[in-house]
């Protein structure tokens, strides 16, 4: 039992020693750290005063870096400038230059290739315009012709002058050859010049040959602008009165409709959509005489002008259909008109030609521009459009709806009302619809501060709304006058003040103050209560017949729009003259 506790002690002793070395190393350990915490603080403020020299330093460096970055950067964006400058001089240049080269080029080859096409053309137009026989018959005249006939153009009117020459100088066999080499190039053109031809020579028999004939050429999506002039020409009797003439012209406008049929199914409801539009946008306003409206309907009294400007433009239409249609033709200009067309169908270019000339004027206006390619396609295209085909559709639809137009006769527009005259009927149904449509049964109406919707039967409960609007708002409009509100402010001041002398001060001047406050404000606010009383009924009274009036003037609107909407009836009926 000795040995153990004798052991176990020297086991305890050993432990002792141990700790007490470990704490001997830790307090050294600790007295090292002490002496350098204690350099660390010494070397702080020399390791500031040096940062401090360096960041100063490095600050100067960075400054002159970035001033000299910023420089070059300047120089950079200057030479990227530069260069995008030269690139678009480069560009300009190269589209100038290539302009200017094709310009010689195609200019060359148009005086080469059509050098003799208008030298042909003022020949054609001497023999056509002028009827000159001796300039039909002149030798040099027929050699320059035989000489562009010879050449085996394709140019129709080389063979088709060619033809009235050899038929002028009775030589039937080539005037035949030539005449069918031109119809062969260019059918509707050749058919068309033969007709003018003889026209201006007096054979109006064979003319109307010829005009048979040209009606089989054309299509219904291209009959060219001068169909408008022969259609004014036969409907004004320049043409004379052929009846077989007269079928056939009504065989092919039949045929041309069933074309437009076929090819352009939604037709009629276009047709339909242009009378509509054509009414809607007719100018015209009504002179009812509004007075109250405008001022007390403000939020229905433009739809409600509108509505019965609309219902009017029914009537007015209708007078214009019923004088057009007992309109007589218009004979004046008719041969003038025709002699243009002659002119215009002479001086038109061949395809050829004109794919050729449009190419020198576009790189004229290049050339113009000086190199600006933007520049020349927006002139090119607004001088130099490109030709569509002009359409028996398109006609038909410009001729129904345009007027005071001098350029179309009142017979052409007949004739287009005529074959129209059922889609037109229903746009102008459409038309009648759409402003129905916007009639409400009830307009809103305002009046001093009172506003209810109502129409011109309910006066007696427009009446009553307005009586219990006012038996509501009475106490507000009394305290909207600023003297019964001074009166009423004088009365509460003399009340306070008694107030303030009965409890507190409790001096007689105060009181007798007070009261006199009170007493005058008291008849002041009854002699005002009494003025703005009397000023109230007679507003009331007004604000009543301000009411009445303007529902009266509703009624006498609503009966006008009903009298107008009846003017539907007359245009059906005008336009169902041109249909029967």
């Amino acid at each position: 039992m000795a040995s153990d506790d004798a052991a176990e002690r020297a086991r305890l002793l050993a432990e002792i020693r141990s700790l007490e070395q470990r704490i001997y190393t830790a307090q050294l350990e600790q007295a090292h750290l002490e002496e350098e915490l204690e350099y660390l603080v010494e070397t702080i403020p020399v390791l500031t005063s040096a940062a401090q020299s360096m960041s100063e330093e490095v600050t100067s460096d960075v400054s002159v870096l970035a001033k000299h970055i910023e420089g070059r950067s300047i120089d950079a964006r200057d030479l990227l400038q530069l260069l995008r400058d030269v690139s678009e001089k480069y560009f300009t240049y190269k589209n100038l230059s290539t302009a200017t080269k094709n310009l010689t080029r195609f200019t060359d080859e148009y005086y080469t290739k059509f050098q003799f096409f208008h030298e042909l053309r003022r020949i054609s137009l001497g023999c056509v315009m002028a009827v000159d026989g001796n300039l039909i018959s002149q030798e040099t005249t027929r050699t320059k012709v035989e000489k562009v006939y010879l050449a085996n153009t394709g140019y129709w009117l080389a063979y088709a002058a060619s033809a009235v020459m050899l038929w002028w100088a009775n030589e039937p066999e080539g005037a035949d050859r030539a005449m069918r080499r031109a119809l062969l190039i260019s059918e509707r053109k050749s058919a068309l010049f033969f007709l003018f031809c003889n026209l201006k020579f007096g054979r109006r028999d064979t003319a109307m040959r010829w005009y048979a004939y040209y009606l089989g050429c054309i299509r219904a999506n291209d009959v060219g602008e001068e169909f408008q002039y022969l259609l004014e020409a036969r409907l004004s009797g320049a043409l004379g009165g052929d009846h077989g003439l007269e079928i056939r012209v009504a065989a092919k406008v039949s045929d041309m409709l069933d074309e437009i049929a076929v090819y352009d199914i939604n037709f009629d409801a276009k047709v339909a959509e242009d009378a509509r539009r054509f009414m809607a946008t007719k100018a015209h306003t009504t002179d009812f005489d509004f007075f109250y409206l405008p001022e007390y309907c403000k939020e229905g009294f433009p739809s409600m002008k509108q509505l019965l400007s609309d219902a009017e433009k029914n009537e007015i239409v209708a007078r214009d259909y019923q004088k057009l249609y007992q309109e007589d033709a218009d004979n004046e200009g008719v041969k003038e008109r025709l002699e243009d067309s002659i002119y215009n169908l002479i001086e038109s270019m061949d395809p050829e030609e004109e794919k050729l000339y449009r190419r020198i004027r576009y790189n004229e206006l290049i050339v113009a521009a000086k190199g600006d390619i933007h520049t020349a396609d927006q002139a090119f295209e607004e001088r130099y459009p490109e030709k569509k085909p002009v359409g028996f559709a398109d006609l038909l639809r410009k001729w129904a709806f345009t007027e005071d137009d001098v350029n179309i006769l009142p017979q052409t527009r007949r004739f287009a009302i005529e074959k129209l005259a059922p889609s037109i009927q229903n746009g102008t149904r459409k038309f009648a619809e759409d402003y129905r449509a916007t009639e409400q049964e009830r307009y809103p109406i305002a009046v001093d501060g009172w506003s209810m919707s109502c129409n011109e039967n309910e006066l007696p409960l427009a009446k009553k709304s307005f009586l219990e609007f006012y038996r509501k708002h009475s106490l507000t409009n009394y305290l909207k006058d600023k003297f019964v509100l001074i009166w009423l402010g004088m009365i509460a001041i003399g009340i306070v003040g008694l107030v303030v002398a009965g409890v507190w001060v409790r001096q007689p001047a105060l009181i007798v103050i007070s009261m006199l406050l009170v007493l005058v404000g008291a008849f002041c606010l009854w002699r005002q209560l009494d003025s703005v009383r009397m000023n109230l009924l007679r507003r009331k009274k007004k604000d009543l017949e301000i009411i009445t009036r303007t529902l009266e003037e509703m009624g006498r609107w609503r009966k006008e729009y009903r009298a107008a909407d009846k003017g539907t009836e007359a245009l059906q009926q005008a336009l169902g003259l041109f249909a029967n």
